[in-house]
């Protein structure tokens, strides 16, 4: 499944940022942490494709940084 033409499913979010452990809170939140992070790193979202979007945000702005 692409990312890009059909909603993704945790699993495909998982997939396609290895560097990140995602999962479901038992809020019914998704979250995503950027692993060996220090200070942890930590991005939520209602669900899979929200959870992709703040993860690229993530990214974006720690470049944006560098």
């Amino acid at each position: 499944m692409s990312l890009t033409s059909s909603p993704a499913d945790l699993d495909d979010v998982a997939r396609r940022y290895p560097d990140w452990h995602c999962c479901r809170g038992t809020d019914r939140l998704f979250y995503a942490r950027l692993r060996d992070s220090d200070p942890p790193v930590i991005v939520r979202g209602e669900d899979p494709v929200d959870l992709r979007d703040q993860i690229q945000g993530a990214i974006y702005r720690a470049e944006a940084r560098a």
